[in-house]
């Protein structure tokens, strides 16, 4: 035991000496030598193999039930990258118990909401090693304890994007400025700050990072045509995490929407561009280890994931679709899974709608999960913008749509039918479809609140005229194969596919 306690020691000084340098994955070659003898467990609970070291509304709600109380704590962060801890990407541990799932809301613990309210972005949560929670928003950072209590914010940085934790540190950068930060975990203080590039794109890149490396999107690609729904990013690039120096610059042949990072190995990242175009790179200089070309003329905003088999599983849609990716039963979408070893294309299944999402992968491997419907983009309250309405006009108007809205009638009343919807599950070994579970069928000419911010838009009282959400969140999976996942209609499902209770 002295001799574990000392190399179990040793491992975590040299790791916090280190976790912001970028660096040759020596320690991951000492900590498998490590597992090949008897004190095995020293790195036994890492997510990933050698990784040693340590999503859009306008509030934040936090449940706890007494399952937490007694969960062991990990090695590390317990969701330290936008889509949890490497290795086990929108996968849990840590899922509620069927007690609490029979009243949820009896399980709220505490709400917090922006003061901007319905002009507030929130793009999502981190939380560190002591269960604190980073709340990260285009109006600030806020990072407060698990019972809601404020440690620290940073109000003073605007339009951030998604950040990343790594070792002490949060990285991020913001939006339209390409400013990128590095604060202190614990103090909230600045680190260093510095602009990597001339501007960003429009939409919602995410920060992410391995072995002292920052890896995120920048500048704006200027063939896109549709400014009006947001611009997408020009190139990849890393970024040396102590001092902000550029290791490497990568431009794909589609522009980046909503860049997710990816890093199959210590040594590797892997991108992808909005027309499901898949990139390996070298981590630490950028140079290309394999390209699979995307679908010409296809977009999507979804994303991608790695399974715990280490392969490439997709969300993205069909040559030729993009002008047409929004309307229902299009059969636009495809679920494709690659080799991560080669890019080689395994199975393609096609989808009834656009694919929009995040896929997940459950924990033993076995069924890749995927959120499925149209988008609906259009608030009824934003044709008046020019019409020279008076307020008493648009005050009626408003009032009729939240009638429609009230009747669930507002999609039939301009003649088009109510959205369908699904959570679906797949086999990660063959693409085919295992199950589907349906919601109840979407009405809205846009998402919930949409039209209020329309509203307050056209009264001089809201910067933008819609969010324009897609239909849903990327599913999270918990250890008994529950399903995680959100809606923008607003509610939260917690599907569980083996009584297909919702």
């Amino acid at each position: 035991r002295s001799i574990l306690a000392q190399v179990e020691g040793f491992i975590q000084t040299w790791e916090k000496r280190h976790t912001d340098t970028p660096y040759k994955p020596y320690m991951s070659k000492l900590c498998i030598l490590f597992a090949a003898l008897p004190w095995a467990f020293v790195c036994q609970h890492c997510d990933d193999p050698g990784e040693c070291e340590a999503a859009h509304s306008h509030s934040v709600t936090f449940l706890q039930t007494s399952i937490h109380k007694h969960i062991s704590k990990p090695n590390g962060h317990y969701w330290p990258h936008p889509k949890g801890r490497l290795g086990s990407l929108s996968q849990t541990s840590y899922g509620l118990p069927a007690s609490a799932l029979k009243d949820l809301d009896r399980h709220l613990a505490w709400k917090w909401v922006l003061p901007e309210n319905l002009s507030a972005f929130v793009w999502g949560t981190l939380i560190d090693e002591n269960k604190n929670i980073i709340v990260a928003s285009r109006q600030g950072l806020y990072k407060y304890t698990a019972d809601g209590e404020p440690l620290w914010n940073r109000t003073d940085i605007q339009g951030s994007m998604m950040p990343v934790m790594m070792g002490d540190n949060l990285y991020g950068m913001c939006a339209g400025s390409a400013s990128m930060y590095s604060l202190d975990l614990h103090t909230g203080e600045t680190v260093w700050k510095k602009k990597v590039a001339a501007t960003t794109g429009q939409e919602g890149d995410m920060m992410e990072a391995r072995n002292g490396v920052l890896v995120t999107a920048v500048d704006q690609d200027k063939s896109w045509l549709k400014p009006e729904v947001g611009i997408p990013a020009k190139r990849a690039i890393g970024i040396n995490a102590t001092n902000a120096e550029e290791l490497w610059s990568y431009i794909p042949e589609c522009g980046i929407w909503n860049i997710m990072a990816l890093f199959p190995d210590q040594e590797s990242t892997i991108i992808m561009d909005y027309c499901g175009g898949l990139y390996r790179l070298n981590l630490y200089d950028g140079s290309e280890v394999w390209k699979v070309r995307g679908s010409l003329f296809s977009m999507t905003d979804g994303g991608s994931t790695l399974g715990p088999d280490g392969n490439v599983y997709t969300c993205s849609n069909a040559p030729g679709t993009q002008l047409t990716m929004d309307e229902k039963d299009t059969h636009a979408g495809r679920l494709r899974k690659y080799d991560v070893s080669n890019g080689k294309l395994l199975w393609e299944t096609k989808l009834q709608n656009a694919c929009m999402n995040f896929p997940a992968v459950s924990p033993d491997g076995k069924t890749v999960v995927l959120s499925d419907g149209a988008n609906v983009l259009d608030p009824p309250m934003k044709w008046l913008r020019g019409m020279g309405n008076t307020s008493e006009e648009i005050d009626r108007f408003y009032a009729f749509q939240q009638e429609l809205l009230a009747n669930k009638t507002q999609l039939n009343y301009y003649g088009h039918d109510n959205l369908n919807a699904s959570i679906l599950g797949f086999d990660a070994s063959t693409g085919t479809l295992m199950w589907e579970h349906d919601v109840e069928p979407w009405y809205g000419m846009s998402f919930a609140l949409d039209e209020e911010r329309a509203y307050l838009w056209l009264k001089g009282e809201h910067p933008f005229g819609h969010c324009g959400p897609p239909h849903w969140s990327g599913p999270i999976i918990d250890q008994e194969g529950k399903v995680y996942v959100s809606r923008s209609d607003g509610l939260l499902h917690i599907y569980d596919p083996r009584d297909g209770s919702d």
